[in-house]
């Protein structure tokens, strides 16, 4: 969990296996003593519960491979690929397992060129992508050339296998991604991975990087094919995906084994196909994925009115999406209507994530989670967002945008020649993090400015993140620090009693 330095301007050429090889790595946010040693910050999660992958997160930048069997890693998190080109790569990237950024700002893999030429015998075009419930940002690539393997890009390699997460429903968000020079497969569902591997993912976009399609679902899921706005393509440079004008998202139910479940509703109402690959996911049937992240998972339809049935094992939680697809579609309240038993919720992309990671399981349900709890169905906060226990950021004046679960992350009004510090300070409070918007609303961020949180904008507006510690004092020693952090919970194991929100 130790972050890199500086990794920048590599190459790596002719290797039997791997050119660039990261392995294993998931950066975090440590806390060292005065002599360098590492005391805490290893978890999954802080105190509060919140993501604590390395804020900024690590970066690999202008990274040249050439004629290399592998590039890549097994299992990355926090980890952004910029201006990566592969040239003739056995396989252009590796990649088994990620998750999303902390920071809430970084991509996995951006501005880079995928080539490969014809006239070379080796090497083939094909990205094989993580798995897991998460978002895959994949943003202004470019793939040239031939010939291809499975496909341009596959989403989740070898899902639900060895180190590689399940369950399968991974969402690959592409954006200005350039397909027009490949010949042969543009996309593929699953690669080496367990049957829900070639059924589950699905693929998202908002420009022409689907061939101006929204959301594409896999060929088995013939249920797509009755929901307004879907239909079935028959070119198999798209592998006959289900390409929708609609949104399609992921959703999750996380906890113990509790056999198999049915979900019901836009997408679901035809026949099960009980064949390989299908087992009957096409209607519904959701299959528990026990090796890695200890949870379900199914793509829906944005809106659509869901029953899910079951006997259930235990206290289990339903998240449904990510909030940074909604900020970045421009419809951060998408929701689905939910169904157990005799209760219904809206479920929101903005609802509580404190304690849930794509690599499961669980380790704390809080109330402000959508869940199963003695066998009734609880409804989140109507609001869809929750407040740390910790956190006093009611206090926060000219909120434009709430930009995280605990209210602490903002868009502020008013900023101009403003600091996020003076913001912050306004409630009591200590900036811990400053972005500037992208947009002229929202919470998607610019990633190619980088401000501090004693930068003051020249616009009006700034993404702020405040905090009622400073932060050195978040990430200090001492005997008072090894001594809170020999109090923290660590992740594993099935999910524990609830706490009070």
């Amino acid at each position: 969990h130790t972050p890199f330095g500086k990794f920048k301007g590599n190459v790596n050429h002719d290797n039997i296996r791997y050119g660039l090889y990261l392995d294993n790595q998931y950066p975090r946010n440590l806390v060292r003593d005065a002599d360098g040693h590492v005391i805490s910050g290893c978890q999954r999660f802080n105190e509060a519960g919140k993501d604590n992958g390395l804020v900024p997160a690590n970066v690999i930048e202008d990274e040249f491979d050439w004629h290399n069997m592998f590039v890549g890693q097994y299992s990355g998190g926090d980890l952004s690929f910029i201006r990566y080109t592969s040239v003739n790569n056995a396989h252009s990237m590796y990649w088994k397992t990620s998750k999303n950024f902390a920071d809430g700002v970084s991509h996995h893999m951006i501005d880079s060129i995928i080539a490969n030429d014809p006239k070379d015998s080796y090497g083939r075009l094909q990205v094989y992508g993580p798995s897991g419930p998460f978002t895959f940002l994949f943003t202004n690539n470019t793939f040239v050339g031939g010939p291809v393997g499975d496909a341009a890009l596959c989403a989740g390699q070898h899902c639900g296998l060895g180190v590689a997460d399940g369950p399968c429903n991974s969402q690959y968000l592409l954006e200005k991604v350039d397909f027009s020079e490949v010949q042969g497969r543009k996309i593929e569902f699953g690669v080496h991975s367990t049957d829900a591997g070639h059924v589950l993912p699905i693929f998202v976009a908002k420009d022409d990087s689907l061939g101006g399609h929204r959301s594409m679902a896999s060929r088995y899921l013939n249920g797509f094919a009755d929901v307004e706005g879907c239909q079935q393509l028959g070119s198999e440079e798209w592998s006959r995906a289900h390409a929708c004008s609609v949104p399609l998202r992921r959703l999750n139910v996380w906890g113990r084994d509790s056999g198999k479940l049915n979900l019901s509703g836009p997408g679901y109402d035809v026949r099960a196909n009980n064949e390989d690959p299908v087992h009957g996911m096409n209607a519904g049937q959701m299959y528990y994925e026990a090796r890695n992240s200890m949870a379900y998972g199914a793509p829906v339809l944005v809106g659509g009115k869901y029953k899910l049935s079951g006997s259930w094992a235990g206290n289990m939680v339903i998240d449904f999406s990510d909030d940074l697809l909604g900020q970045y579609f421009g419809t951060p309240n998408e929701e689905i209507t939910l169904q157990v038993g005799r209760s219904k919720c809206q479920l929101h992309a903005s609802d509580d994530r404190r304690f849930l990671s794509p690599t499961g399981p669980v380790p704390r349900i809080v109330r402000t989670h959508a869940r199963i709890e003695d066998g009734k169905f609880e409804c989140p906060p109507r609001s869809g967002r929750s407040t740390a226990p910790t956190s006093n950021c009611s206090k926060l004046a000219g909120v434009q945008a709430s930009c995280s679960a605990d209210g602490c992350k903002v868009r502020a009004k008013g900023m101009k020649r403003k600091t996020c510090s003076a913001y912050c300070a306004d409630a009591s409070l200590f900036c811990v993090g400053a972005w500037a918007p992208a947009k002229p609303r929202g919470c998607q961020v610019d990633a190619d400015v980088r401000v501090t949180c004693d930068d003051a904008p020249a616009g009006k507006a700034r993404i702020c993140e405040c905090s009622a510690e400073k932060e050195d004092r978040r990430r200090r020693g001492g005997r008072r620090g090894r001594q809170r952090d020999r109090r923290r919970r660590r992740g594993g194991g099935p999910p524990g009693p609830l706490l009070p929100a």
